[in-house]
Parts: structure tokens; sequence; C-alpha cells
């Protein structure tokens, strides 16, 4: 919109390799008509790029031609699409998010699940949402949807690279068809987009289309309808304002911009929402700063040559000093001005620059002319609102703008106190008594009481580069309504150390007034020791301290519970040096979304117990030795960024995405409970989704003793609900195990009846196998499997590490993830009623198998039909050559335990109970013909004990001809009637007979010849034949079993 523009426009477009055609139109309608003869199906042009009228409203008209065409308004064959997809990309997000709104323009039903499921493993995997692409799944069903239709892609691109036909195809776009006729219209315009480089990015289109006027007159109104569509499609709050408001805050900036980018900061990111609503264009501030976001700056060419007449009363200039000219004053302000920017600028060369500003602050100046010039410039400023200086010098005892009486917006950047032998006291400062806005800018003005009674409506207040002196007037202005305060870079390096330095520090504690407060920024305060009290700001939601170096902890104790964002960034190019903090507890701060930490090398302790932060990134902290990073109640936690294990290195962490357990103040936190062996782990991680384990994999490698625990259910639940201190469950049923017995009214007393009968015969469960020697120990508990069937692989790369496994009360697992767990020494699985298969050994060259296992527990596995299910023959010789101990109890469908070919050198017991369907503890695992493995033995040199309780179809311990047991003591059996050999016991280095505790039924039947010469048979204390078959006790026993 600058000077010549549709000469420059035209040179810009010549360089593309595309039909470039300009049509003249007065409004989005005529545009429209324009640009809709070239989608006809005739036409052969099948990509048209459309420009607007030098950028601005081409994002209108291409919603206006997807209205048209798709409420079916033109009776045109050739115009006739089978599906308008209308694809508004203007804030781009990523790929995906385009690809997203392909798919909810298609109405494709399973999208949505793919789409959530897919972005939730890449937040678990801390991919940026930027940087996420299409889904192959969603393009194949967008392709198949589309495939057999006429179609018109409607195309608004936020991105900084083009689409072309072959991009289009990634998304699921069949776009080469031939015959079809489809077409693609789009732009890389909208939201003020009006950067003329963008124009060189169209490569692949076959018409460029751009607009213009047949007259200067339609500016105006083309702008309003660009503000427009800023409004379209955003946040409720855009929406309230009017097209002219958004297209004035446009211009307002854009203005500024032109004429005083180079002479002046503005600060937009900071003050753009500040600027507007103390003009009065806009009334919130809220609603200001989400329009700012939402507004693209990166106009090259914002010339307002056709609409300068509207921007009158925002003003940009300067001081001009000149080697050849000395000062050149500011005419005085017009009584019109809004808002007046004014700084102090040299035009001359490089080399007078130390000249120029030599002789602006020396003594010989002219000062009583300079100080009347000032003067003089407000006198007629009725209406002046925004009021910023730079670099300006003036007498702060009796500023110029005393007269500017509705003044909401004063910035002093850089402006030197004019000091004269004249001291005038000031009557009066009732200009600031309307004041919003305060941003002072090394500028050492000293507020006398006077002048802060005056400003109690201030806002906002921004203090940066204050002398220790200075800043106390600060620290001591407890203005109620400020709900921004910034202070930044207070205290000088020269002064740090001084008295003067501390004593200013110890004024940071007091904030008790300031209850409004909203946003804190104290960086760059570098010697600040003590963090201030904010406790009392209840409404305090940001704090940013980057840069306080000396900071030495921050405490839960002096801070609000509403802090949504927290900054401290230290060691950057911005602050050079490290933080001294230590210790870090925002614990209990329960709406902090947003972490900052970088630069902490020092720090020991980060507690961010009961946030609601979804990733935590400890590579950015720098940090050396982290002693205890506690994450307790951490519920949407998704991903720790952890490249390297050992910088930090944390030595005790915790983890719990339940909840975290608070007092009556809603400020403390307990460890989740955990089992009573589980105490002595340094490191919990208990969670609900296990791919937050994926962050932690590399941690569990390093470090020692650290549990693990999935489940769904409160931490309370983490160490199994009803275990007792013996490590035996309370309730060997649970209600999903048979529906028959949880719906019935006597159920309470069914499990009493249960466990009074089975709990006596149960030995307790071994510990966990921990030492204090040794290097390391990980366990993990599982009480919810449902996302590890989906996530089989989650768990695998934990199997090389876990040396404890304990699943339970699993209602969903049907198999446990993972095939070899190389290095498992414990192992306990209970109450998971559809785990059918518990371990499943794959094929591989005769590996290594639970090498390492010493303990297995299986209790109430409903459905288990086998707890190794092996796919190979043979087992490798080392495979279970540590095994122990051997539990199972409840497991009704169970066939068989372990498929053996080798012997088991270290087992000792075995306790089978209520396993109605096992048939062989052991059956034959070889690759040889079954009437040869007939003929195998195995040997079991330390087993002592069997335990054999309920088994009415056993039909042998081992499958084989042999087992010995040479150093068996003691053998238990009860109703194992189809069970007909004992182990032989030969061999053992001391001759002794081994105990049978059994039926006498049972015993006469056994077969051999030598039984009672190898045992001695000791019979049941409570000994009563078998019961008939159509018995009420007879049948409550085998509904147990079941």
């Amino acid at each position: 919109m600058g000077a010549d523009p549709d000469d420059d426009y035209i040179h810009n477009a010549a360089r593309l390799n595309v039909m470039r055609h300009v049509i003249t139109a007065d409004n989005v309608s005529d545009a429209v008509d324009s640009i809709i003869d070239k989608l006809k199906k005739s036409d052969l042009s099948n990509v048209v790029y459309f420009d607007g009228w030098e950028g601005l409203a081409a994002s209108a008209v291409l919603r206006a031609v997807a209205e048209r065409l798709t409420l079916g308004q033109i009776a045109d064959p050739e115009l006739k699409f089978e599906k308008i997809i209308h694809i508004d990309c203007s804030m781009w997000k990523s790929r995906r998010e385009m690809q997203r709104k392909i798919a909810e323009e298609l109405d494709i039903s399973e999208a949505k699940y793919i789409f959530d499921k897919k972005n939730e493993d890449d937040d678990f995997n801390w991919i940026n949402e930027s940087s996420r692409d299409v889904i192959d799944k969603i393009a194949i069903a967008i392709n198949d949807t589309l495939m057999s239709q006429r179609f018109l892609v409607v195309f608004h691109n936020g991105s900084d690279d083009e689409m072309n036909m072959t991009d289009m195809a990634n998304f699921g776009l069949p776009m080469y068809q031939k015959f079809k006729g489809n077409k693609m219209l789009w732009t890389f315009r909208g939201r003020f987009r009006l950067n003329h480089k963008i124009q060189d990015k169209v490569e692949d289109a076959d018409v460029f289309l751009s607009a213009k006027f047949p007259d200067k007159n339609h500016w105006w109104d083309i702008l309003c309808v660009e503000a427009e569509e800023v409004a379209f499609n955003t946040c409720p709050e855009i929406a309230k304002l009017d097209k002219t408001q958004i297209a004035m805050c446009w211009l307002y900036i854009s203005k500024l911009n032109y004429v005083g980018s180079g002479i002046i900061d503005y600060d937009w990111t900071t003050h753009a929402s500040n600027y507007w609503v103390c003009d009065g264009i806009i009334q919130e501030l809220d609603i200001g700063d989400a329009l700012y976001q939402v507004m693209r700056q990166d106009s090259d060419d914002p010339g307002l040559y056709y609409l300068m007449g509207n921007t009158d009363k925002w003003i940009s200039t300067s001081h001009v000093f000149s080697s050849n000219y000395g000062f050149l004053p500011v005419p005085a302000v017009a009584n019109t001005v809004s808002s007046f920017f004014l700084a102090a600028h040299q035009v001359d060369t490089e080399e007078d620059t130390f000249g120029l500003l030599e002789y602006f602050i020396a003594p010989k100046l002219n000062t009583a002319k300079v100080l009347q010039d000032f003067n003089e410039m407000f006198q007629t400023t009725e209406y002046l609102r925004v009021l910023k200086l730079s670099r300006c010098r003036f007498r702060f005892a009796s500023p110029p703008f005393l007269c500017c009486r509705r003044l909401r917006f004063l910035g002093l950047d850089k402006c030197l106190d004019l000091e004269t032998d004249a001291r005038e006291e000031v009557q009066s400062w009732n200009c600031l008594y309307n004041l919003w806005v305060l941003d002072l800018r090394y500028t050492n003005w000293v507020f006398s009481q006077q002048m802060i009674d005056e400003m109690v409506n201030v806002r906002e207040l921004n203090v940066e580069g204050l002398s220790p002196y200075n800043l106390s007037h600060i620290w001591g202005w407890q203005s109620k309504n400020i709900r921004k305060l910034r202070v930044m870079k207070t205290i000088d390096q020269q002064s740090v150390g001084t008295k003067e330095a501390k004593d200013t520090l110890t004024l940071t504690s007091s904030f008790s007034q300031m209850e409004k407060m909203e946003i804190l920024d104290l960086s760059g305060n570098s010697a600040m020791q003590a963090f201030p009290d904010l406790s009392k700001a209840e409404c305090l939601k940001t704090v940013t301290v980057d840069g306080c170096v000396g900071l030495e902890s921050v405490s839960t104790s002096n801070l609000p519970a509403s802090i949504e964002v927290f900054s401290l960034v230290a060691a950057s190019e911005q602050y050079p040096n490290a933080a001294n903090i230590t210790s870090i507890s925002l614990c209990g701060c329960r709406g902090l979304k947003k972490l900052v930490l970088s630069g902490l090398p020092n720090i020991e302790e980060l507690d961010l117990c009961g946030t609601l932060l979804e990733q935590l990134d400890l590579d950015a902290m720098q940090a050396k030795i982290l002693r205890r990073l506690l994450l307790l109640g951490c519920l949407y936690l998704r991903a720790i960024r952890w490249s390297d294990v050992r910088r930090p290195q944390v030595e005790e962490l915790l983890v719990d995405t339940f909840g975290a357990h608070y007092d009556s103040n809603h400020r403390q936190h307990s460890l989740p409970a955990v089992q009573e062996d589980g105490k002595l782990f340094q490191s919990h991680i208990v969670v609900i989704d296990p791919r937050l384990l994926l962050s932690l994999n590399m941690f569990a490698r390093t470090s020692r003793f650290v549990h693990f625990c999935i489940s769904p259910a409160s931490a309370e639940h983490s160490k199994g609900e009803g275990a007792s201190e013996q490590g035996v469950s309370k309730q060997p049923w649970n209600e999903h195990a048979d529906p028959k017995i949880s719906m019935n009214s006597y159920k309470d007393i069914f499990d009493r009846v249960v466990e009074l009968s089975v709990a006596p015969l149960i030995c307790p469960c071994p510990p966990l196998p921990l030492q204090s020697n040794c290097k390391g120990s990980c366990k993990v508990d599982i009480i919810s499997g449902e996302k590890l069937q989906e996530y089989d692989d989650i768990l695998g790369v934990f199997t090389d590490i876990v040396d404890s496994l304990n699943i339970h009360d699993d209602i969903c697992m049907t198999t446990v993830p993972g095939s070899n767990w190389g290095w498992l020494k414990w192992c306990r699985i209970e109450k998971c009623p559809k785990l059918h298969s518990l371990f499943q050994l794959r094929d591989h060259e005769q590996p290594i198998a639970f090498s390492w296992l010493e303990t297995f527990w299986a209790s109430q596995l409903q459905t288990a039909q086998s707890i190794w299910s092996i796919e190979f023959k043979p087992v490798h010789v080392d495979s279970f050559k540590k095994l122990q101990y051997i539990h199972l109890d409840s497991c009704p469908r169970l066939i068989h335990v372990l498929p053996l070919s080798n012997n088991l050198p270290c087992l000792e017991t075995i306790q089978i109970l209520y396993c109605t369907s096992l048939i062989y503890v052991f059956p034959l695992n070889t690759a040889n013909s079954k009437e040869a493995a007939t003929n195998e033995s195995v040997n079991f040199p330390k087993l002592r004990h069997i335990h054999l309780h309920e088994l009415p179809n056993l039909n042998g311990i081992y499958e084989g001809k042999t087992m010995s047991a040479p150093n068996l003591e003691t053998v238990m059996i009860r109703g194992c009637w189809k069970l007909r050999h004992l182990p032989d016991v030969t061999g053992s280095l001391e001759p002794r007979q081994t105990i049978v505790d059994c039926e006498k039924d049972w015993w006469d039947n056994l077969d051999g010849n030598n039984q009672s010469l190898l045992y001695q048979r000791r019979s049941a204390q409570h000994y009563k034949k078998a019961l008939p078959k159509g018995s009420i006790l007879r049948r409550f026993f085998l509904l147990l079993a079941e």
C-alpha cells in the first residue's frame, strides 16, 4: 500500500512461473464472480491462487466462494462439485491439524479417536505440535471418500510453505484425476499477512490472481473486511469486537511502525493491548492481548498510502540533532492527538553520533530553551492518553506533561533529569490520577508521596534499570489495583554486596496489599537473595524471575496456589551467569501449567507436587546432581525430557499421577503407599498411563532401588488392597472371579469361609530379593494393564532390567507384556480374570529364558491355561536354572505350568492348590518323539517341599518317566486322586524317609512297591471319606475349585 503499489506488485508477480491475472473489483462479491469462472470444469486451471488486494481480503473472498458454491446458488453444471472442502488454516498449527480439518469436513467417523490417540502418543514422546505430520490411516480414509467424487478444495494456508499437488496427495486428497475436474483455490493471505515476499513461494499454481480497485476510495472498506476475518473463527472474546475496532488496532501498530520503528522501542509484546485500551480503541486488556496473538505483524510495506488520513491522532516523532543544524525543535502537539511517542534521534553519519550525544547532555546547552520547548509542546493536548518519551531530558520535579489531565499511559525510557537552580515545588500531580499504565526504563524518577497518592488507578507498573535508592519507593507502593508488576534489572552489578543493595533486597518481601496482582516479573535482579512473600496475592498467575541468579531458594510458603506460569532462566544469552539456587518448591500450586527452568547447576531439590504440568524439561535445567525430584499428584504429566540421566543425576525420584495427599492446608504431600518391602526403594514412579515410563527408561537402568507402578486406582491401591502382613490375600476371590458368587447376597459369608479354609494352607510369599550392597533393583507393579495391551512394546524395554514383577487386580490384561524377562528374580501375579497365558516364549535359537527367576507366585487366575507357553523346542539349559519357589492357587483352567526338558537345579518348593484342570505341572518339552520323551528323566536336586491340594485331574508332577528329588523332605497331598507316582528320593547323601501327609485311600492306591521304604505316611488330622456326589458340601467345594 506504499507509493506506486501496482508497479511493485506486478514486478513481484512477474518473477513467478505462473499465469498472472489482475481482476478489477470494488468489493468481495465482484471478486467472487471473477474467481468462480476459473473453477469451471472446462477451464484447464486446476490450482488457482488468489492474493487479494495487495494481500487484503483474500481470505474473505475464499470463504465467500466456498459458501456460494456450497449453497448451490449457481446453476452452471460446470460448477457443480459433489464436495466443497473448506480448510481454514490461516492460524497455522501443524500439517496434522490441517488433516484433522479435512477429516472433519468429510465427517470421517473414526478420525477423532485416531487423531486424539496419535496426539497423545506424541505428547508422551515430546514431539512438538508444529512438527506433527499427517497420519497415513486418515489419508487412506480421505482418499477412499473422495476417489469417486468431483471436489473443490478451498485452502487458507497459514504456513510458510506452499502446498503443491504432491503435498495434497499426502493428506489424502486425490487431486490428480484427469477427467474429474478437481480444483484447488488457495491463498497465503489472511489475518493481515501482508508481506510481499510470501508471493515468491507460489510456484505450483496454474493461475495467480490478484485484485485492484478502479479508484482509491475502497481501501478502508476492504481493510474492515480483513479485520472481520480476524474475528471469525477465533476466541469468543475477539468475536465481541467490531470490525472497525480491529481495523483501527492494526492501523495503530502499522502506522507507528512505519514512522518510528527505527527510533523508538514500542515493545508491542508487552504494550500493544495497553496502547489500544488507553487510547480508547478497545475497552478490555484481555481482549487486546488475545487480539495481538492472532493478528499477524509481518507486513513489509505498511505505508498507509491510502489510509494516512485515519491515523493523524497517533504521532511518533523525534528530536533531531545534526552537526550542521543543531537542535531542531518539534512543534506543539495538536489538540486531536491521543497517542504521542517522542524520541531524541540523530540523523547524521555514525562518526557524528558521539558528538551529538555529548551535545545533547552537555551542561553548556541552553537548557532554558529546551525546557521552554517541552512545556509548549503539550499545552494544547486535551485528549492525549498515551505518551512515551525516549532519551529526552527535562526537569523531573516539574515535567512537561503536567498539563495532560487525561493521561492513561506514561512511558519514560532513558530520560535524564534536567537539574536547574530553580527548585520549584509542583502544587498538583493531577496528571497522574487517571494513569493506568506507568512504564519507567532506566529513568531514575523518584516518586514522592504526593505522586503515589495520585496514582491510585494504576493497573500496571513496569520498572527497569532503577537504582537501589529509587527502588525503595517502588517496594513501598502498595496499590491494591495493580494487576501487572514488572521490576526488572533494578540492581546495578556495581552495587552488589553493598549495604544499599542488601537493604533494598529485604524490601522485596512486602506484597501483602497487592491482592489483585496477576503478573509479577522480577527478571534481572541478580543480587536478590530472598524470594518475596506472595502468599496473599491470590490472583497471581505468572511469576518470572529470569536472571535472578542470587536467589537461594523458592518456597511454597511464599506462593499462592493460583500460580499458572513460573519461569527462572539463567545461563542464557540475556542472562549469562548461572543461578545459585539450590531448592525450588512449587508444591500445591494447583494451577501451574507451564514451568521454565534453565541454567540451574546447583539445584538439589525440585518439588512440583500437585501441579498441572504436562511436560518437564530436565535437560534445560543443566543441573549436576538433583538429589530429590518430587512429582506426586501431577495428574497430567506426560513426558520428562531427560536425554542424559547423568545430568542431572537424580538420587530420589517420586512420581504419582493419581493425586498427592495434602493436609488440611492443602500444602503438604505424603509418599504413595507401597508394600512393606517396597519401602526399601529410593524412587517410586506410580502412573496411570504406562507411556510416561518411556521418559524414565534410562533412569531405571542407572539408578538403585526403583519402584514402578501402573494402576488406574488411587495410590493407596498400589500396594494391593487386602494384602495381609504375611503377603496372603485376604480375599482369594473377587467380584470378577465368579459372577454367580458376586451377586450372592451371602457373599461376605462365602468370602469368610474361603479365607478360613484356604489361608492356613498357604505359605507366605517370599520377600523381594533385595540386597543393600547390590548394584540396583527395579520393581514393576501392574494393577491395570489395559494400555499395556495397546503398547506392549513399552514394558518390553524394561524386561532386561526389571528384577521384581507384581501384577494384581487387573481385569483387562490377557497376557503379560514382554517375552523374555532376562533379569526377573521375583514374580507375583494374582486376581487377573482375563489372563489366559502369562508368558509367551517365542521361537529363537534356544533362548535363555528367566535364567534369574527365583520366586514365582500365581493366584486366582480364572482363565489362565498355562503359565509359560513355549513355542519352541528345546529350552536352553540355563533357563529357569535359579528357580526356587513355585506357588499356584485358584487357577481352575490351568492345564500345565512349565514345559520341561532340563533339570531345575535350584527348585526347593512346589505349592499348588485348587487348580482343578491341572494335568501335569511339568509337561514334556523336547524335540524328540512322544515315545522317546516318556523315557526321559529330570533331576530336582534341591527340591524339599511339595504341597498339592485339590487337584482332581493331576496325573503327575512330571510327564516323563522319572522325576528325581533326592533331598525331598515333606509332601502334603489332598484331593489328588489321579496322582499315582511320587518323585524318586533315592540318592540322598543322608538316608532318611520323606514325610507324606495324605489321605489313606490315596496312599493305598499309589503305584510302586517301595513306597513304604522311601516315604513315611503321616495321617491327616481330620480324615473323612469322599462326600457323596449329590451332597451340598461337595457342590460347594467344587464351586470353590472352579
